[in-house]
């Protein structure tokens, strides 16, 4: 979802107990004015218990079967829903589900066998009167009626474009309940679902799916039916209502074969919607290269006005107040990212929010070159520098915290930014298929440790030192650097501090691949170090001379970095060691190192480890006490894979101190 406006308004509804059947409640002009100055009233509470989803969970929700009359009118809604679903556990006398009690309910059925229940605040419980047994399918009748509230984002709103009667829905992240009985949750997905309206026939009706049938009811009325038949979570089913004018373009994704895209737009914008929304073919094309086929091929995408400040990602169907082309590719990546796969719980809504927002700028890339990719993101991470908290929502019952844009959006896309940088892009972007593609959550939920696990099975490497610092760390790391160049007998060394401060313990140090850009007369050239401890030195040789060096110049970190003038340098720099670059490198089975100590007295403790990408040491190649001197080791490598390698010399005083540490890089090749 891509929002502008991030006020929200949270009703308290009145809390009686309801058993049984009792009668339909009329409400005159006086009683929806009372209405309104209650919702009013009671706009700034907060209700926490309401917002968590009470539902059965012993229920696996199959189908929903939605019949709703709507009367724009008396902004009332009367309502038969059909769950129907498998039991998986044995011994459950009753079903729990959602729906905020400003739906009134008068009658509920249990396999089509009348039945009493007990409505509360924001629950109905429905008795079964006999245990349930594991595997048996179930089918629950709720009917009911009543004016919605407006709750979260809107969920359920009555409004009105040019004197014209208006009818929406938003139902992110609590709010389906708020208009018809579901488990109100995103880790239990209905397989299909049914949306039938009927409602004045001036009106059309854009849902989910694909539109079966209109049928005239004789009455002043005409019956929608509507039909999903992926699988779908219950906050992203939808409606739209009013006097649209639709139209359609054609994605084509086989020289066979082509799906709509089925627009509906209020009349006064039909003009500027024709041209703007025909650019959603060319965004089909893009993601469906990057992520695969778009996921609900078999019947439709497209677009409905509706009147909440910005868009929502709604299965087929994106409800949008603007045309503008971040926001319409922002949607339509959340068809892949969000809707077909959906974050299994709302602490992980970066799964969603990050993904599109990641995803818009791959798409402006794709369409407009890199230098537009790199202004995208470099808003995003700019955002994600006043972050607060960990990218993981620990507390989701705030709503406007759980739909943070500098938190959830922008930190979340600047993640996926840097994850791209750690693997490459060959293997980020099969990650990003992979995952996209992973049968075991296409069409399901996924957590963070889900795409975690399918990165790691497409590049081959551990990652959760990256996983645990940006998911569920806090903050990012502030560099400090500092250079100096020092005599070489061939070329230039140069030695590099740098120190990084993270303002939180979680993590204390951020462990990344940090790049270095050297410019001289004669010199540009990139290098990059692995960081991994809050204070590090580095020895680089160079064939020429540098005049400046940049951390990080192509901003692939969430970061802030700081180059140190010498009278500002926080540690001086250690000089008695110098380590030269492997020879030949890139090499095959065996390198020659070379290492020089200048001066220490009594000797140190040498240690020369290699380690791979990831941190993980492989080898010990030199350990002992050595004397001053230049000395040489060669290495056979033929036991490891191929790849990129680390090679680190530490040393060890007199005194059992860490005196020196450096770090350079090496390419295996087979």
């Amino acid at each position: 979802m891509r929002r502008w406006l991030h006020a929200w308004i949270w009703f308290l509804g009145m809390t009686p107990t309801i058993l049984c059947q009792i009668s339909v409640p009329e409400y005159s002009n006086a009683e929806k004015a009372l209405h309104k100055r209650e919702e009013e009233r009671y706009a700034s509470r907060f209700f926490p218990d309401e917002q968590q989803s009470v539902a059965s969970e012993w229920l696996d929700v199959s189908f929903y079967d939605i019949k709703l009359d709507i009367s724009v009118i008396a902004e009332m809604i009367s309502g038969e829903v059909v769950i129907e679903g498998t039991a998986t556990r044995s011994g459950d006398t009753f079903l729990i589900v959602d729906l905020m009690n400003a739906m009134v309910v008068y009658s509920s059925e249990v396999n089509d066998t009348g039945t009493t229940y007990l409505q509360f605040s924001s629950s109905c419980k429905i008795d079964f009167h006999h245990p349930v047994t594991a595997g048996e399918r179930v089918s629950v009748r709720v009917r009911y009626s009543g004016q919605p509230v407006r709750t979260g984002f809107g969920s359920f709103v009555f409004s009105s474009h040019s004197e014209t009667p208006w009818v929406w829905s938003l139902s992110e992240p609590y709010g389906a309940r708020d208009w018809f009985p579901c488990k109100d949750h995103p880790t239990d997905k209905a397989d299909s679902a049914n949306i039938t309206i009927t409602v004045d026939s001036r009106f059309s009706v854009a849902s989910n799916g694909n539109l079966a049938a209109i049928m005239d009811n004789g009455d002043g009325t005409k019956t929608h039916f509507w039909q999903e038949r992926y699988p779908i979570a219950s906050y992203l089913i939808s409606v739209a209502i009013t006097n649209y004018k639709q139209f359609s373009h054609w994605f084509q994704y086989s020289s066979n074969d082509s799906m709509e895209v089925l627009n509906f737009v209020l009349p006064e914008r039909y003009a500027s919607a024709e041209t703007s929304l025909a650019k959603t073919v060319g965004m089909l094309e893009i993601f469906s290269d990057l992520f695969g086929m778009y996921p609900f091929v078999k019947e439709k995408y497209g677009h409905a006005d509706f009147g909440f400040g910005g868009a929502m990602e709604h299965q087929t169907i994106t409800s949008t107040t603007t045309y503008q082309e971040g926001v319409l590719s922002h949607e339509l990546a959340h068809q892949w990212f969000g809707d077909m796969i959906t974050c299994r719980t709302w602490q992980d809504l970066w799964l969603n929010e990050g993904f599109a927002q990641y995803s818009e700028a791959l798409y402006m890339g794709k369409k407009y070159g890199d230098s537009t990719y790199k202004l995208y993101i470099n808003a995003e991470l700019g955002k994600a520098r006043n972050a607060q908290g960990s990218l993981f929502v620990s507390d989701t019952t705030v709503v406007t915290k759980l739909f943070d844009a500098k938190r959830v959006y922008a930190k979340g896309a600047s993640v996926l930014h840097m994850l791209r940088h750690v693997l490459g892009d060959s293997i980020f972007f099969r990650c990003l298929y992979n995952y996209a593609n992973d049968t075991s959550l296409m069409y399901a939920t996924a957590s963070t440790e889900d795409f975690q696990r399918v990165c790691e099975t497409t590049s081959e490497r551990d990652l959760e030192f990256f996983f645990k610092q940006w998911v569920y760390g806090e903050n990012y790391p502030q560099y400090s650097y500092w250079w100096k160049i020092v005599d070489s007998t061939a070329g230039y060394t140069i030695q590099l501090g740098v120190k990084q401060e993270t303002g939180t313990v979680n993590p204390a140090v951020f462990t990344m691949p940090v790049d270095f850009r050297f410019k001289g007369a004669l010199l540009d050239t990139m290098v990059t170090l692995l960081n991994t401890q809050s204070t590090q030195f580095y020895t680089i040789q160079l064939s020429h001379r540098p005049d400046s060096v940049k951390l990080d110049p192509n901003d692939w970190i969430l970061k802030k970095a700081t180059e140190l003038s010498p009278d500002e340098q926080p540690f001086p720099f250690p000089y008695q060691f110098v380590l030269n670059q492997n020879y030949p490198n890139p090499f095959n089975v065996g390198t020659t190192l070379s290492f020089v100590i200048r001066s220490a007295a009594g000797g140190s403790l040498v240690k020369i480890t290699v380690y791979d990408v990831l941190g993980r040491e492989t080898k010990t190649i030199v350990e002992q006490k050595l004397p001053p001197g230049e000395y040489t080791q060669y290495w056979d490598g033929a036991d490891l894979p191929s790849g990129v390698y680390f090679y680190r010399l530490s040393a060890v005083g007199q005194d059992g101190i860490l005196s020196y540490t450096e770090i350079k890089k090496m390419l295996l090749v087979k």
